[in-house]
């Protein structure tokens, strides 16, 4: 079969021929996959830069995607084997629906943002209506989705900060009520996370900058009067991979800081939340109420595809 395949850790994945996935168990199934999206993780684990890594190589891109079954149902499943691929290995019994209406593009792209975005919302950030939320670096499009989906799960206001003027206008129509550009003087930006919390205290901070602008929160953090307790979900380190703390801040404050990703939450709760609400969101997506641009490629074109900048999907 045809493929996107990562030969040597270091290479971009190429468009080849490779074995067909052999089903082992009565658990799998082969599936013929339609859509699946380059990701953050794809890229660093082909470069050999994450802390998981394919074994063994050659190896099939594509760790999830949408599918069709035998009897032409959509669905969206986990690969056993790569999904960027003309065959793919799945389990028969994690195989999440995806409505027809829905651009299978969107559907396959819609996870992974979820994963960073609505869990760590929720299975993180324990997110409740009524909340207020801050997105730091709201501005990429996992930053967009968790704007939407702390509206969906009855945020009464969320913030977003961003670099991005035009970005930030944008994220106004998706569901953001306050702004702050990050381009501002540190003193500044400070001045507003303490005006914004003192008219409506912060619950669930969601960061994917870490680095610098993580500083100034927490230096803002450091000056207010927490009324409520506030949990700090970290995700990314778009703006650097460290930070300098006080201890103080911790014993003074009911603040809790976690992470979000690979390894902070079992994979049990992973494969419960795509059963239970991923449907649920894809019904929600269908009826055109949220919003994930994709660039969409096709499956010789991987090579391209994997330097491309946006959300790009493959398309078989």
């Amino acid at each position: 079969m045809k493929a996107a395949v990562l030969n040597e850790y270091g290479k971009v994945p190429v468009y080849q021929d490779i074995d067909d996935p052999i089903v082992k168990d009565s658990n799998q199934m082969i599936v013929t996959p339609v859509a699946s999206s380059i990701k953050r993780l794809d890229i660093g684990k082909a470069a050999g830069k994450h802390y998981t890594n394919f074994d063994p190589l050659p190896a099939v891109m594509g760790m999830d995607g949408v599918a069709k079954t035998d009897d032409g149902k959509l669905v969206f499943a986990m690969g056993l084997s790569g999904m960027m691929a003309e065959k793919a290995l799945v389990n028969k019994n994690q195989l999440v629906p995806v409505p027809n209406q829905l651009d299978p593009a969107l559907a396959a792209a819609m996870p992974n943002v979820l994963m960073g975005s609505d869990i760590a919302l929720t299975i993180r950030g324990k997110i409740k209506a009524g909340d207020v939320v801050l997105v730091n670096g709201a501005t990429g499009s996992t930053g967009m989705m968790a704007v939407q989906m702390a509206k969906y799960r009855g945020a009464s206001k969320v913030i977003a900060t961003g670099r991005s003027e035009s970005k930030l206008a944008e994220l106004k129509s998706l569901g953001a009520d306050d702004v702050v550009l990050l381009t501002d003087s540190d003193k500044d930006i400070e001045r507003q996370i303490k005006e914004l919390y003192k008219d409506n205290p912060i619950s669930v901070i969601v960061d994917y900058l870490w680095g610098h602008p993580a500083e100034i929160i927490f230096n803002a953090l450091s000056r207010i009067k927490l009324v409520k307790p506030l949990v700090y979900v970290t995700i990314g380190q778009m703006a650097g991979a460290e930070v300098t703390l006080t201890s103080q801040l911790f014993r003074s404050r009911d603040l809790t800081l976690v992470g979000s990703g690979i390894g902070s939450f079992d994979n049990q709760e992973f494969i419960t939340y795509l059963q239970s609400e991923l449907p649920k969101l894809y019904d929600y997506a269908a009826a055109g109420n949220l919003q994930l641009n994709v660039n969409k490629f096709a499956l010789a074109d991987i090579s391209e595809a994997w330097e491309a900048t946006g959300r790009p999907v493959i398309m078989i």
